[in-house]
């Protein structure tokens, strides 16, 4: 085996200041020790002038004095969580311990510790002027904000772009994915038992921006107080004075971004809509349960399948997609990370036609090459190519026998003339299933072999060249491959496992399987080489070139397909595989193919980190950085010698980023990071570590893009998105109804909102007409007051009215509840401007027929409601019904999951009632708000009448509101589905609307979108809320109306009213 390099002390928080000193809220530690100690504080309630600390957000403390609530950041922070509950973020809260018995050995290690899925998606951001203070001579620093930290300093060649993580995380309470059938709505069909696994998560994509910010945008701050950028400068500490002190330096504005989204493929949607799993799990079940669990996959949720996309990302012609085998590829806003749906490259890429993991770029063309696996029906392997405009060329197929079954396919190659599939051992029989057995397994009897398709003209099965290896051999992941230019063979080097993770990976009996394994040393992952003469149609020589177990092997990308010398792969740490069966990898290693020798960077105790992407140098920058050097009078030729060999890119003239977790405080409860390491000498330590604001759980495969790739971040509209300090600080909605008891409007009240008739966006013309459909099958409920009746009287100009004319006016006369019309007779009612906050709370869905019986009811009744959406895939309402029904009060062991709320959930501060369902509720309402009557027949409680309102409610289709480009991929009802993270206003929304008005659905959607609370003030015909409306608007009345007390906006018309939501409250 290759020699143990000696570990090497990190560089990065080695010199420090000698005392902590707070500058605003970052703070300079003495050394990296004091850091961490300083980093594990955590408190939940910390308050910094009117500003309020999330409560599941780290908080960095210190003796000295707080900055003035009008002063600068040096490192302006905004961290949005979806979740209310108070203390550390769920996310890293251990859950309680999992049985083998239930859960199946795989299935414990696979959903605990750092693989316990994620609950919240993230939204984090920190900006860091190009000034910030250094502290020492090396110029190390560290630079703390509320939820992220940054320990060194990115060099100024480092490029914008995107490092993207994409791994499993299953999205329900980790009881689910019990054996099947133990779960909730669960039913075991008798056959057998089938086990998670965890390739069968759904996709969760972690992306950390790197972005440059105008001067304009960051500033710094001397002593607290606000201070303008200068460029090319830097901070040094003064200790005898304890003040900063600014020297030139040559530096860049930077913002770090980080984001975590879930892949909504149409699984996502389908299963959060039922509440419970769909699809049986397969690649652990038996032989005799798993074509049992195959049909009712495919019945229940349209695939024999799960479409996770869950296993690796790709981002060309403009595309960033994210990939599975055996299904589509699904495509995602470089921009938002949402989700736009899968992607056939313009109609290009048939439906029956899969999409690998791992497409290549062919070196020759720079077409995407790819293959699509197809484990259920011929043809089983399909090879194509797609250019750079993203069309799918033409493509060739490989045929095979179904009833025989396919052999197992998962990566391949590609070179300058040809591409290289590979069939290893594991193949798939269905016979077996008749014998008990699973479908898939490693045969030993089956020789692996090369396919070889020389490319250049039209490929086809027929040109497929099969080269046999000497035995059974199974690879998953292959480094590079070329031609040598001295033999003419083809040179394959990848990581040979020969089923190491087939059994590694199995339900049970998995422990004592891989310490076998280890012990006699055969079928562990390590890296290997093939050689193939094209000539003779043979493999002529194989053999390993590295005796460490390692996997997830990357390269610098520019040389795929051509020679190259190193590789870096992530070195499995043995002992979590052995105690624990998770996969871990304690170091990253730098392998020189060419000389046969290898260094390490060892992560450090309990560290363990995950793919690793090559990062090239920001090649203009370099350029003008040596043009700089050359004509400035200072430079040394010795040092700034320009040869002809700066025009050629070095292979590890770059960087290496990766993301490490932490689990020295425990598995679940640490925080991971993000590396950045010379590529050249990776044993030297991370340049930079960022701390991100949670955990990223262990995953699939990384991915690189710079920001030429990805729509340029320098050019994207940051202030698209309003995020003031304050309100993100105040995410808390429990806080929100606790410190807020009336809804000020003095400063709407001169609004010059202005309506106009029927006017809408042409955009909205199929979202308007969905509303339109249900509410004619709800036979429009909610159009009318209970005992609405026209009539004509007198005309009241101080009164609304839709016709007047000749002294007379329509008036539509009412019959409501005493509760109602006592607040009607008040004599503050027209001219109050802070109205109080309703006694009624709902925690409502949309695309739920009963939550849209109760708004109906709510319409009828006039009563006011404080709305609390729940859209599907949110936590932050979901959690805080699921604690009030539950009778918790504060949820520390992470014991209460989204899914255990019951919608729709009404309570009643004014009586104390808390209902749950919408029988129970109209009920309640019309016994408590019309003294007593009965239900109207249209909202009447009833089997039959919920099917017929879920109808009506399907019947409105997935037309969004507003659409836009970054529009996200839906499938249901729109409004159902949570879209993206959102900070939430100090003070609840107003929306005056009525339910069966298709204008006012629509911002009712979008205000479930994003998951903000508002308050309903409902104004259907007959309400006197016709005439208080009238009044607060200047004489006008249409719907719907929104008011803003927190931005003092105003403002009718659906189409605007969606927008600034959006731009307003949206986290992008």
């Amino acid at each position: 085996g290759e020699p143990r390099l000696k570990y090497l002390s990190r560089r990065a928080g080695s010199m420090f200041c000698s005392r902590s000193i707070t500058l605003s809220p970052v703070t300079f530690f003495r050394d990296n020790q004091s850091w961490q100690q300083e980093c594990a504080r955590e408190t939940t309630a910390w308050r910094l002038g009117p500003v309020r600390a999330t409560p599941n957000t780290e908080v960095t403390l210190s003796s000295a004095m707080p900055p003035k609530k009008d002063s600068q950041s040096i490192a302006d922070l905004r961290s949005v969580h979806q979740i209310t509950a108070p203390g550390p973020s769920r996310d890293r809260i251990a859950g309680p311990l999992l049985e083998e018995a239930g859960y199946g050995e795989h299935g414990v290690a696979f959903l605990s510790g750092n693989y316990q899925p994620l609950v919240e998606e993230t939204t984090a951001i920190l900006s860091i002027p190009s000034d910030f203070p250094t502290t020492g001579p090396d110029g190390s620093a560290v630079v703390s904000g509320n939820a992220m930290h940054v320990v060194g300093e990115l060099p100024l060649e480092f490029p914008n772009g995107k490092f993207i993580y994409v791994g499993p995380n299953p999205k329900f309470s980790r009881d689910h994915y019990k054996v099947w059938g133990r779960g909730p709505r669960q039913r075991d069909i008798g056959f057998s038992n089938g086990w998670h696994h965890w390739f069968e998560g759904d996709g969760m994509i972690y992306a950390l921006d790197f972005e440059s910010m105008k001067p304009s945008e960051a500033q710094i701050s001397d002593r607290g107080t606000p201070g303008e950028v200068q460029d090319n400068c830097t901070s040094s500490f003064t200790k005898e004075t304890g003040a900063f002190y600014v020297k030139h330096r040559r530096g860049r504005n930077r913002r770090l971004r980080y984001r975590n989204r879930y892949v909504r493929t149409n699984s996502w949607h389908d299963e959060l809509r039922s509440g419970s799993r769909l699809f049986r799990p397969l690649m652990n079940t038996s032989g005799l349960s798993f074509l049992p669990h195959a049909i009712a996959n495919l019945f229940l949720g349209g695939n024999f399948l799960k479409d996770s996309a869950n296993t690796a990302l790709t981002f060309f012609a403009g595309r960033l997609l994210t990939l599975q085998d055996t299904m589509p590829p699904w495509e995602i806003d470089t921009i938002t990370l949402e989700t736009r749906g899968p992607c056939d490259f313009g109609g290009t890429l048939p439906f029956y036609v899969p999409f690998t993991a791992h497409p290549k770029v062919a070196p020759d063309s720079g077409d995407l090459v790819f293959f699509g696996f197809n484990p259920v029906y011929p043809p089983h392997c399909t090879v194509g190519t797609i250019n750079s405009s993203g069309t799918v060329g033409q493509m060739s197929s490989l045929w095979h026998n179904a009833l025989q079954g396919a052999t197992f396919m998962h990566d391949f190659c590609v070179t300058k003339k040809y591409t290289v599939l590979f069939e290893g051992s594991m193949n798939i029989r269905p016979l077996r299933m008749f014998r008990g057995e699973h479908p898939l397994q490693y045969d030993e009897d089956q020789v692996a072999r090369f396919g070889l398709l020389k490319r250049g003209g039209v490929e086809n099965s027929e040109k497929v060249v099969w080269c046999d290896c000497s035995t059974a051999e199974m690879v998953y992941h292959f480094i590079n491959a070329w031609e040598d230019e001295d033999t003419g063979e083809i040179v394959i080097v990848g990581v040979r496992e020969d089923g190491f993770f087939l059994g590694a990976l199995a339900a049970n009996g998995t422990r004592e399987w891989i310490s076998n394994k280890l012990k006699v040393g055969r079928s562990v992952p390590r890296i290997h080489e093939w050689r193939i003469n094209p000539t003779r149609q043979a493999v002529t020589s194989e053999r390993w070139l590295f005796d460490l177990p390692v996997e997830v092997p990357r390269i610098n990308d520019a040389y795929t397909g051509i020679k190259n010398r190193f590789t870096y792969a992530g070195k499995i740490h043995t002992g979590s595989l052995t105690s624990d069966a998770q996969l871990k990898f304690d170091a990253l290693v730098k392998f020189d193919l060419q000389n046969g020798e290898s260094e390490i960077y060892e992560y450090g105790y309990k560290r363990y980190g995950m793919e690793a992407q090559f990062v090239p140098r920001n090649k203009s920058r370099a350029e003008s950085q040596a043009n700089q050097r050359m004509s400035s009078p200072c430079s040394s030729d010795t040092d700034h010698a320009v040869t002809d060999m700066d025009a050629v890119p070095v292979e590890d003239d770059g960087w290496i980023v990766l993301y490490v977790h932490d689990e020295s405080k425990g598995s679940a409860e640490g925080r991971s990071e993000c590396l950045v390491l010379d590529a050249k000498n990776i044993q030297a330590g991370p340049i930079v570590r960022i701390v991100l604001p949670s955990r990223i759980p262990y995953g699939a495969h990384a991915l690189w893009c710079t920001a030429k790739g990805v729509d340029d971040i320098d050019s994207f509209v940051h202030d698209s998105v309003r995020m003031t300090s304050e309100s993100l600080a105040n995410c808390s909605t429990s806080d929100l109804i606790n410190e807020s008891t009336t809804l000020s409007t003095s400063a709407l009240n001169n609004s010059k909102a202005t309506p106009r008739l029927f006017t809408f966006a042409e955009e909205q013309t199929d979202s308007l007409l969905g509303t339109v459909r249900t509410g004619v099958l709800r036979a429009g409920a909610g159009l009318f007051v209970n005992g609405w009746r026209p009539c004509i009287s007198p005309d009241v100009h101080t009164e609304y009215s839709l016709i007047r004319a000749f002294g007379f006016r329509f008036m539509e006369a009412r019959a409501l509840g005493k509760v109602r019309e006592d607040q009607v007779k008040s004599t503050e009612y027209l001219s109050r401007t802070d109205d109080p906050l309703p006694t009624l709370t709902l925690y409502e869905l949309e695309g739920c027929g009963a939550c849209r019986r109760v708004r109906e009811a709510i319409c009828m009744l006039d009563v006011a409601c404080v709305m609390r959406p729940c859209p599907l895939g949110a936590t932050r309402n979901r959690l805080s019904a699921a604690m009030a029904q539950l009778g918790v009060t504060h949820d520390s062991h992470g014991s209460v999951h989204v899914e255990d709320a019951q919608l729709p959930y009404l309570e009643d501060s004014r009586t104390g009632a808390k209902l749950t369902g919408a029988d129970s509720i109209i009920t309640y309402l019309y016994s408590e708000y019309l003294d007593g009557a009965v239900p109207s027949p249209l909202v009447r409680p009833g089997l039959m009448a919920s099917i017929c309102a879920q109808v009506a409610v399907n019947a409105r289709g997935t037309a969004d509101g507003y659409p836009s480009t970054t529009s996200s991929y839906r499938r249901g009802p729109a409004g159902a589905f949570y879209s993206r993270p959102s900070h939430q206003p100090t003070k609840p929304l107003q929306l005056w609307a009525y339910e069966a008005s298709p204008f006012c659905s629509v911002v009712r959607e979008a205000l479930s979108q994003l998951e903000l609370p508002y308050v309903l003030q409902p104004c259907a015909r007959g309400s006197p809320r016709r005439t208080q409306l009238m009044h607060r608007s200047g004489g006008k009345f249409q719907v719907p109306y929104l008011e803003d007390a927190n931005t003092g906006t105003a403002m009718f018309e659906s189409a605007e009213i969606i927008k600034y939501l959006r731009t307003e409250y949206s986290v992008p």
